[in-house]
């Protein structure tokens, strides 16, 4: 299939105007995943646009899941359930289970003053109601003291994970989403991953990488747990795979004539 072809085909749907991160739904023949729904007012927004679907209904929606473990991209998943049918499921990368069971603290953040402000300010754009400015617990807060907090607004039974470690790509074929792939991509925080699809080119990339300047081609980001994993983290993804579209965590869709990963803003 060439880049053109790629190109007429989209499975990823941008949410608009869902707070400070973006949210998206991916579509496949068995159902809808929703990605990175980061405040009650995202889970408004997911189930509204869901109602807006040609034969779609929020029982269609099978899997909740994260890029990673953040309060901004986490922070609405339980509003999200409650909304849902009683089958649907939230699916972590694997070392989430040991956040929440406290073997393990999510990772500190680097940057604060150099990375974060500029993407907050720009990420505020996307803020419509006061919901967007809401959290349903303080858990997935990378500071010290705060990121002890581990109470999740739903049942951790309702928890799938994937990956055990031993593999960068894994294939989301066993929870019924055959055309896609989850990468491990840590830098911005330990357990960050991607979401790929090759059937696409579709690359949901999370915090690895933000569209805030105003060029638009994407860049790195700057606010990250590890500097040197970030840049192996995208030196792996343009050594492995070859989108044509990148859904960020902020700011706006990247496209490129080729390849929109080699026009990505390094650190």
């Amino acid at each position: 299939m060439t880049n053109s072809e790629r190109n007429n085909i989209r499975r990823v749907h941008p949410v608009s105007n869902t707070g400070f991160a973006r949210a998206y739904l991916i579509e496949s023949l068995t159902g809808l995943m929703a990605v990175d729904i980061g405040s009650p007012g995202c889970a408004k927004d997911i189930a509204a646009y869901i109602a807006g679907m040609p034969d779609r209904t929020l029982y269609d929606l099978k899997y909740i899941t994260a890029t990673h473990f953040h309060i901004d991209h986490i922070g609405g998943i339980g509003h999200l359930l409650d909304m849902c049918s009683p089958r649907t499921r939230v699916l972590f990368h694997y070392m989430v289970s040991d956040y929440i069971t406290g073997r393990k603290k999510i990772s500190l953040i680097r940057n604060w003053f150099v990375g974060l402000p500029p993407a907050t300010m720009v990420s505020a754009r996307y803020l419509r109601r006061f919901s967007h400015l809401g959290v349903e617990s303080l858990t997935g807060i990378p500071l010290p003291g705060l990121r002890n907090i581990r109470k999740l607004p739903f049942d951790p039974d309702r928890i799938d994970y994937f990956g055990n470690g031993g593999e960068k790509i894994f294939s989301l074929g066993g929870f019924g989403f055959e055309e896609w792939e989850a990468i491990q991509t840590p830098g911005h925080t330990e357990d960050s991953v991607c979401f790929f699809s090759q059937a696409t080119g579709e690359l949901i990339s999370g915090d690895l990488i933000i569209n805030i300047s105003k060029e638009g081609k994407g860049e790195l980001n700057r606010f990250h747990w590890s500097r040197d994993a970030i840049k192996e983290s995208y030196d792996f993804l343009r050594r492995t795979i070859k989108p044509v579209i990148i859904y960020p965590g902020h700011g706006e869709v990247i496209t490129g004539d080729k390849d929109p990963l080699s026009g990505i803003r390094p650190l």
